[in-house]
């Protein structure tokens, strides 16, 4: 019996990661394809699967912007940080976010944090500094 049950939560979750995964990378296609309407459906059904996901929330934000919903992009984006604090990306993208919106206090909260662990984003946060440095003079 013990085994039977086993067998059954490993099939079930081979298949939900399968599906998750399916959804994500059909979220994608749609997104590289500028069909954002069914891109953002894709990556929701993704994140049902799986909450953790980091990379649909940052689809979904990216998603936001395209439509020019700010306060989308930003749940989205914490939403993100609050899986994972050091994404990179999400980090960036939220910075961007912030110096739109003139919160340069926030900006430079997350520039830091971004500048303290950057790997991929290093090349792309020097203009970043630039505005918030021209803010603060």
């Amino acid at each position: 019996m013990k085994y039977l049950i086993f067998l059954l939560v490993f099939l079930f979750s081979a298949n939900t990661n399968a599906t998750n995964e399916k959804f994500f990378l059909s979220g994608k296609k749609f997104y590289n394809e500028k069909i954002y309407d069914k891109a953002k459906i894709e990556f929701e059904k993704s994140i049902v699967f799986n909450p953790k996901l980091i990379d649909s929330y940052i689809y979904l934000a990216k998603i936001s912007l395209q439509f020019k919903n700010l306060d989308e992009e930003e749940k989205n984006l914490k939403t993100a940080l609050l899986i994972d604090p050091k994404n990179e990306e999400a980090l960036f993208l939220i910075t961007e976010l912030y110096i739109k919106e003139s919160d340069f206090k926030k900006a430079e909260k997350n520039y830091d944090i971004l500048s303290s662990n950057c790997l991929k984003y290093c090349n792309k946060i020097k203009d970043l500094k630039l505005s918030i440095k021209k803010f603060n003079e």
